[in-house]
């Protein structure tokens, strides 16, 4: 019943669509549009769609939507008589009915929570049972910067640590006592991880602190907290062996407040008072919660999932050339719901997806076809693998020995903003983007450099290559097209501060930013798709 009324509504939404959209014009590149782009971009970032989470109802409903507006557009289904490419997926959650928590009093009084928890080391729910005694250690700070140290006298080997998130906070807890910003912040696990794993404990709990107003790392950190409640993998795949090294590092789990209330509980403290006094004094009241257990025991399930790729292409014009093929690639899935927040993911990828439809757009407008073929591929299981273009180069709708180039984008709607100052976040400004490529073929380089120089968009490749410390060569679709020798260029604007966070949404993208990225991209696509010769790959992959 669900799958029929999400059909309904797609096909309503499709209908609605303003005619003047396909309104006949002149130029092709004036298919491609700030209006058109903010019209697919609004459906699929829409709350409505809950975040596009793989296997879920809202990633159904964008496929079908995309699908349709291909069909409207004119582009013939490249899997046969279907614009779908199905493959599936393994699925490993935590089993809710048999995974529970245990404060054990005495060896005596049991308390069951049956609460979500998140696990960080090793990454993803797995099969164990953990038991032992609970230290609480503060903050899990050591620094010397600030004579501040939440591990003194405490004999942690062996133990369970007990730690708060971020850091001493002031009394409304919205300013670090502490310099270094990312103290406050909710990723200030991170820098606390290399500290923690050296204390040589069974196990660390994060828990988020009073002051946060957080009760659940769900609450606190959206994005990693739906990595982290699943693994999936493609089925038929090998299943990953631990590495010995990490099976011997403490396990990283995230726990809710109430699990950590229960610990403290006749402790004679609580975690706000605890926080406060730590706080004020700026000094640790770290201490070993006696005559308590904790015990977790986690199991897991696994189903199987059958996921979409949404494929269409324009036949070429040339008898010969139209067996070759340029791909144009966007990933159309997102992370999901946290709670009562949906995570719309505009800028990621609604804003890739969108720049393929009106691309197509554009080609279809064409009075003489390009020589080369095109293909527009919109991939799902982007955001737990890569799996659907991994799926897709596994098993090709056109042989690979006739692919060209995949031009992908992912990320390309928004403008560096106030916040976005960090290494971890770069972005580019109104008028350019990064374009990430490892020179697999000098040839698309130069025609990428030559497009540049008439466009009004400015390349930037200084986030390119394999070396790059953000990896972001290998981290989006276009990576499994390189690993099969296939030359790409990478579109993105860049890793804003609302990246995989509920703050990504249709009001802060750039439209006309978008517009001159779009038709950029379209120039090269198109010039590639009529050359006579094809392009030579002189950097191969397999050469690496």
């Amino acid at each position: 019943m669900k799958r029929i009324f999400s059909c309904l509504i797609t096909i309503l939404l499709v209908t609605i669509i303003p005619v003047s959209m396909y309104s006949q014009k002149n130029s092709p590149l004036n298919r491609i549009t700030a209006e058109n782009l903010e019209s697919y971009v609004s459906f699929l970032a829409s709350p409505f769609l809950k975040g596009r989470m793989n296997g879920e109802d809202g990633l159904e409903i964008a496929g079908q939507y995309i699908a349709s507006q291909a069909k409207l557009i004119g582009l013939k289904p490249a899997n046969g008589n279907s614009y779908f490419q199905p493959y599936s997926v393994i699925e490993k959650t935590m089993d809710k009915d048999k995974t529970i928590i245990q404060i054990i009093t005495d060896k005596k009084d049991t308390v069951a929570l049956k609460e979500p928890i998140y696990q960080l080391l090793p990454t993803g729910p797995s099969d164990y049972s953990l038991e032992g005694e609970v230290l609480f250690a503060g903050y899990g700070i050591k620094a010397d910067k600030y004579n501040y140290n939440d591990f003194n006298n405490l004999n942690t080997e062996g133990k369970i640590l007990l730690v708060m998130d971020r850091a001493p906070m002031s009394e409304d807890g919205k300013k670090c006592l502490f310099e270094e910003p990312n103290w406050s912040t909710g990723m200030s696990f991170q820098m606390k991880l290399t500290t923690l794993l050296l204390t040589k404990a069974k196990a660390i709990l994060f828990v988020p602190d009073p002051k946060s107003g957080f009760q659940s790392f769900g609450e606190s950190n959206s994005g990693i907290s739906g990595y982290l409640k699943s693994s999936v993998a493609l089925k038929g795949a090998k299943e990953q062996m631990v590495n010995p090294f990490m099976a011997a590092m403490p396990k990283v789990v995230f726990i809710q407040r109430s699990v950590a209330d229960a610990l403290l509980k006749r402790s004679g403290h609580s975690l706000e008072e605890l926080q406060r006094d730590i706080d004020s004094t700026l000094q640790p009241h770290s201490f070993a919660i006696t005559n308590k257990q904790f015990k977790l025991t986690e199991i897991t399930q696994k189903e199987e999932k059958v996921l979409n790729n949404v494929a269409a292409y324009i036949e070429g014009s040339d008898p010969v050339l139209k067996n070759e093929i340029v791909v144009f690639s966007s990933h159309y899935d997102h992370i999901g719901a946290s709670g009562n927040k949906v995570n719309t993911g505009a800028d990621d990828n609604a804003s890739g997806c969108a720049a393929l439809l009106s691309m197509a757009e554009a080609f279809q407008s064409l009075k003489h076809k390009p020589m080369r073929s095109i293909l527009f591929l919109w991939v799902s299981g982007e955001e737990v693998g890569l799996y659907g273009s991994k799926s897709y180069v596994n098993h090709p709708l056109f042989p690979l020995e006739n692919t060209v180039v995949d031009l992908n984008m992912d990320m390309i709607g928004r403008v560096k903003g106030v916040a976005d100052s960090t290494k971890e976040n770069p972005m580019t400004g109104p008028a350019s983007v990064f374009v990430i490529t490892d020179s697999q073929s000098k040839e698309l380089r130069a025609i990428a450099d030559d497009i540049d120089k008439k466009s009004p968009l400015d390349f930037d490749y200084s986030l390119s290559g394999r070396d790059n410390p953000l990896q972001l060569f290998a981290r989006s679709d276009h990576y499994n097209f390189v690993r099969k020798d296939i030359p790409v260029l990478f579109f993105t604007t860049g890793l804003h501060t609302d990246y995989h966070t509920s703050g990504d949404t249709v009001d802060k993208i750039d439209f006309e930013k978008m517009e001159m990225i779009t038709k950029t991209m379209y120039e090269i696509g198109l010039t590639v798709a009529n050359r006579k010769t094809r392009l030579v790959v002189d950097n191969p992959f397999s050469k690496w």
